[in-house]
């Protein structure tokens, strides 16, 4: 079977080499390759034409500037691969890829794939779908629709990866999906694309292992500061909304969707939006049961550790110690090897996904340090 491969750039030269010959190396010939170039400016038109050149299955398309769904749209209406995948132009996927995806995919209109997601430079996460591997059909995509944005049991965000480019998808699909969105939208357009296509497509695929390669950028609005962030959690919400509002399933749909409005609402205010760090609306509440009296050992500064730390702060506890395996010597967070050369009494895990406990448990135990010390309750979240 066929299958394109949508490559949307814009001004993105000094990774297109890297990004496009991860994508003319794949191990899965029967591949069409389709660079849509969204009006660059900075010399990448001339790296896009140099692969063309070099091989014939690459179709190069130029266009006025349209954004990310636009180029990602051109892309989709001229594939005549049955399955379509799509690559970002400052990323790369291993070679095995395509052969792996198409090999899964069977008779589900979807296959997803883990991702090597570089959250700074040199430090990169695998990031997988939060659920068991293997086929969702029939009931079992209900339950993935129930569940798959914010999981109201579990109080989970996104456990299907929201991003556009770790799953395979059938092209007819896709471009139904593409005939009806809007591109006016710089946030969450993957989410706004991948939410409307398994509305209306059968089964999934959920597979672990992890292909593609996620680049982290200084320069990318999502790493830096979007003043029009909320405005566009906005547009999403309304891309959402008429689907999600028809689909059977609206009683369970809605209401995700609504929660997550609300969670990313306060993501944009405590930091995406490039507000002050004096400006936080927390958003993980600590139970503070048996803190009272005690020497605490914080260990964690993500999302959920800085509410923690400031919370605690304000009421007055004792932290003796903020650890994180991302600590340094220099900063406010330590390294956890330091917690043996203090005295505390507890050590306050504060992580919200309960897969890293174990793992932060491990280490701990690696130090010697007895797991009556340690405690860990599930972050509450604030809204």
């Amino acid at each position: 079977m066929k299958l394109s491969i949508v490559v949307p750039v814009y001004n993105t030269k000094q990774y297109l080499n890297d990004c496009l010959q991860s994508i003319v190396g794949q191990t899965y010939t029967n591949i069409e390759i389709l660079i849509v170039d969204d009006g660059s400016t900075d010399g990448s038109d001339e790296v896009c034409k140099m692969f063309a050149g070099k091989d014939d299955r690459i179709l190069y398309i130029r266009q006025e500037n349209k954004g990310l769904i636009g180029a990602r749209r051109t892309g989709v209406e001229h594939a005549s691969g049955e399955f379509l995948m799509f690559v970002d132009s400052d990323d790369w996927i291993e070679d095995g890829m395509a052969a792996f995806l198409a090999e899964q995919i069977q008779g589900a209109d979807m296959a997803t794939s883990g991702v090597y997601y570089e959250t700074r430079p040199g430090m990169v996460t695998e990031y997988l779908d939060q659920y068991a591997a293997g086929e969702y059909g029939g009931a079992q995509k209900e339950y993935l629709l129930k569940t798959m944005l914010y999981d109201m049991d579990s109080d989970t965000l996104q456990r299907l990866t929201p991003w556009i480019w770790n799953k395979l998808y059938r092209t007819g699909i896709a471009r139904q999906v593409y005939q009806n969105l809007e591109t006016d939208n710089s946030f969450a357009e993957d989410g706004v694309f991948l939410y409307n296509y398994l509305l209306i497509s059968g089964a999934v695929k959920i597979c672990y292992p992890c292909f593609y390669h996620y680049r982290y950028r200084e320069d990318s609005m999502f790493h830096g500061g979007n003043p029009n962030m909320l405005s566009d959690i906005n547009k999403a919400y309304l891309a959402l909304l008429p689907g999600f509002g028809r689909h059977q399933l609206k009683d369970s749909l809605l209401p995700q969707l609504q929660r997550w409005v609300s969670v990313t609402a306060v993501m944009a205010v405590n930091g995406g939006m490039g507000f002050s760090q004096q400006i936080q609306i927390p958003e993980f509440m600590l139970d503070t049961d048996g803190l009272k009296g005690k020497r605490i050992v914080l260990y964690g500064a993500g999302k959920a550790g800085k509410d923690y730390f400031r919370q605690l702060t304000k009421m007055g506890y004792e932290i003796v110690l903020w650890v994180d395996s991302n600590g340094s010597e220099e900063g406010n967070v330590r390294k956890p090897q330091d917690i043996l050369s203090v005295e505390y009494d507890i050590i306050l895990t504060a992580v919200s996904r309960p897969e890293y406990v174990e793992s932060i448990r491990n280490l701990l135990q690696g130090f010697g340090i007895g797991e009556e010390k340690m405690i860990w309750r599930q972050p509450v979240r604030a809204m």
